[in-house]
């Protein structure tokens, strides 16, 4: 066996964000079009009785290092839906995706996970995946997909799109977020109609395409103003410095524009002089989908 398994964790950004109703035990219905990016953090995964889970990078002290962190809890899962042991398992993360952003950090460094033990593990089926994945949040499944990828349900039900077009990218992150900044936004949706899947239902139906900012759909900007404090000044502000539409990420409070990549170096010099961090990265294909 090989001393150690290594691969990137992307981030992501939501293309289409709908949120559809609310179940009964007190989750949502989403339709989403989630899309991976270049921007990653990188997980190792060795079998050398080494500390559990050890994070360095730029955002290793947000990252939890104990049996809570979400790398972690995914190779729990799979190790009870399999049989396998986690003896003297090692996971290492090296954290460049910035934290509690809407950009999907944690969740990618699961789904990676996943797939790193798939390569270590003998009698891990694509059905034990997809269950672990499940079972740590909504965002795994579509990342152990990666690319451009349409979720629903809780996002367990997923299906694979046709990749998108290179697109840049450009990431506005506010230095502060939120305790339950999930739950708060989806608490004050409940108090509006919910979406009807239209829009994730056409994004899936086209051909892959050039986007804009402007084709983004996002159900959560209806509310985040209210939830975020300050965010809707920066937003204005960021609007107002690169004369492009910005919009939410996931569940914030980061910001983005897409567009055609030989423009992302010129936004991303329009955006520094604003209170936030900027990273300008691009629109990645899938690392697993064959």
């Amino acid at each position: 066996m090989p001393e150690s398994w290594s691969a990137p964790a992307p981030a992501k950004i939501n293309l289409v964000l709908e949120v559809t109703g609310r179940r009964p035990d007190g989750y949502h219905e989403v339709d989403t079009v989630v899309q991976t990016l270049e921007l990653n953090d990188t997980v190792t995964l060795s079998f050398d009785g080494g500390p559990k889970v050890t994070a360095a990078g730029p955002y290793a002290p947000a990252t939890p290092c104990d049996e809570t962190n979400l790398a972690w809890r995914a190779a729990a899962a799979l190790a009870r839906l399999t049989g396998n042991s986690l003896d003297g398992l090692s996971i290492a993360l090296d954290k460049r995706i910035p934290p509690a952003g809407g950009l999907g950090g944690g969740a990618s460094d699961a789904a990676t996970t996943l797939r790193l033990l798939e390569r270590a593990w003998e009698n891990v089926t694509p059905s034990s995946l997809a269950a672990a994945a499940e079972a740590v949040g909504s965002d795994e499944p579509a990342l152990l997909l990666g690319g451009t990828v349409r979720a629903r349900g809780r996002g367990e039900r997923v299906t694979p799109l046709a990749h998108l077009h290179r697109h840049g990218v450009v990431l506005l992150i506010p230095r502060d977020t939120l305790e339950r900044k999930t739950a708060r936004l989806f608490a004050a949706l409940d108090a509006l109609p919910f979406d009807n899947g239209s829009v994730s239902e056409a994004f899936a139906a086209r051909e892959p395409h050039r986007l804009s900012s402007a084709d983004v759909y996002n159900a959560f900007e209806r509310v985040a103003f209210d939830v975020f404090p300050g965010l809707a000044a920066l937003w204005e502000q960021a609007e107002h410095a690169t004369g492009e539409p910005i919009r939410l990420a996931g569940a914030g409070p980061a910001l983005f524009w897409i567009g055609e990549e030989r423009r992302a170096a010129e936004v991303a010099a329009r955006a520094r002089a604003l209170d936030c961090d900027v990273v300008a990265t691009a629109t990645a294909g899938s690392l697993w989908r064959r």
